[in-house]
């Protein structure tokens, strides 16, 4: 409504911060990219996705939120543009997506823990100490979302600066010692072994090896670093115009800037070979530039940023399945609020399929997570075409540069799609059957009323 709007807590700060957390959350997972592809397409390819991706994607955001403003976000434009069945399988695939990133969050905390702390021990050693503290750690993230956007807000903009302060250290240590010709490097064009296999895995593509380039987890790894800022669109109705426009381009500002400056810097003042990177090597390079006292920043700091990341996403997708009960596309029990005013059931689903996901390995649990996202948000495009270039009322100039708009990110969406395995199908299908049956399920309670 426009006076929660008026009376919002989030201020353009707080709102650019919650959604830098919600799709990059800064330079912590980078590094699979840099294993893949060697340090000059990885350098190109995080430069390019500014343009390729995030732009795009925000572009869409604000002028459908504009439009449309729903804490259900692209639920909302989806239905307007096809109807109420297409709006509810696109907002269940985005949260079967969010829900799954969520679980990237404690994982990936764990693998620069175990990288930094315990280099010598294998993955079954700690299996199920990592098990049951990341569970531990989900459950008390959800009862921070359980008090309230105004402690989330506020957690955000303290854990931004807390956690990227190691990085601007890294880079005023590590200029000087940059080499530039480091960032020349190019793949070895050896087969590396992924910590998902992923390479091992058949897919429909047979093979993903192109100019020594690994295309599966390079593609996919990218994909994920920056996919995520229509997330800003749940909060479309907690904020006016304004702050989301300005929220929308901090936080492409920073997704971008945190991302192509450590890497830079990483690459570019250290001897780390290519064979060498993975999730967690950013504190092995933060002891090689600066000592292990900044590694260990690094590590410190990676939990940090990545519980960040966790609220923040936990936030939107409970507030998105909150909409889509608000809307009546979910059972009314999703529209229970705490006294706190948060959607108290949705944070309680959320957390049971995070706990699901968590023996997964980063790798794949990123995979899957891009799959499900890759199928919404193409219908989240569609419908920004037959909402704002089809039916909208801009000069022919400005629906032409909507339609250039569209191109980029369109074909990156099928290189995700096309470079999945077939596990990576078999998880798709199954999460859209089940899909399938949520929307006949409710389709036909709603005719039964």
């Amino acid at each position: 409504s426009s006076q929660s709007s008026q009376d919002s807590t989030l201020t353009t700060l707080v709102l650019g911060i919650i959604i830098y957390f919600s799709s990059g959350g800064g330079p912590f997972g980078m590094e699979p990219s840099l294993k893949a592809a060697g340090n000059l397409y990885a350098i190109i390819g995080f430069a390019a996705m500014t343009f390729v991706w995030a732009l795009p994607e925000a572009v869409m955001t604000y002028e459908l939120s504009s439009l449309y403003p729903c804490s259900s976000g692209g639920v909302r434009w989806v239905e307007e543009a096809f109807g109420t069945t297409c709006g509810l399988f696109t907002g269940y695939l985005g949260w079967i997506s969010g829900v799954t990133n969520n679980a990237t969050a404690p994982v990936l905390f764990f693998s620069y823990l175990h990288s930094h702390f315990f280099p010598d021990s294998s993955d079954t050693d700690i299996q199920w100490i990592q098990f049951g503290i990341s569970a531990g750690i989900a459950t008390v993230l959800v009862y921070i979302n359980y008090r309230g956007l105004e402690v989330v807000g506020k957690a955000s903009v303290l854990v931004f600066f807390v956690s990227i302060a190691p990085f601007v250290l890294m880079t005023i240590i590590g200029i000087s010692k940059v080499d530039p010709q480091k960032w020349l490097q190019t793949p070895t064009g050896e087969e590396e072994i992924f910590d998902d296999d992923t390479m091992t895995q058949p897919g429909w593509v047979p093979d993903t090896i192109l100019g020594g380039i690994a295309l599966r987890p390079f593609i996919n790894n990218l994909y994920w670093n920056f996919n995520g800022f229509d997330q800003g669109s749940h909060f479309s109705n907690e904020v006016p115009k304004r702050t989301l426009r300005n929220g929308l381009c901090l936080s492409v500002l920073l997704v971008s800037t945190t991302t192509i400056i450590p890497i830079l810097i990483a690459t570019g003042a250290t001897d780390i070979e290519q064979a060498d990177w993975k999730a967690g090597t950013f504190a092995l390079a933060g002891a090689e530039i600066g000592g292990r006292w900044l590694g260990t920043l690094i590590v410190v700091a990676s939990g940090i940023s990545l519980l960040a990341t966790f609220i923040s996403g936990m936030s939107a997708d409970s507030l998105q399945l909150q909409g889509m009960a608000d809307r009546g596309q979910l059972p009314s029990i999703f529209r229970s609020r705490s006294p706190h005013d948060t959607p108290t059931y949705a944070l309680i689903l959320g957390l049971f399929v995070v706990v699901l996901m968590l023996p997964l390995p980063f790798g794949f649990i990123v995979e899957l997570s891009n799959f499900s996202y890759c199928i919404s948000i193409i219908i989240e495009f569609l419908a920004f075409a037959q909402l704002r270039i089809r039916r909208g009322d801009g000069t022919m100039l400005r629906k032409t540069v909507y339609a250039l708009l569209l191109i980029a990110p369109m074909l990156f969406n099928i290189a995700v799609l096309m470079l999945a395995s077939y596990a990576t199908y078999i998880y798709g299908a199954c999460a859209s059957a089940l899909g399938a049956l949520l929307i006949l399920t409710t389709v036909s309670d709603s005719s039964s009323l």
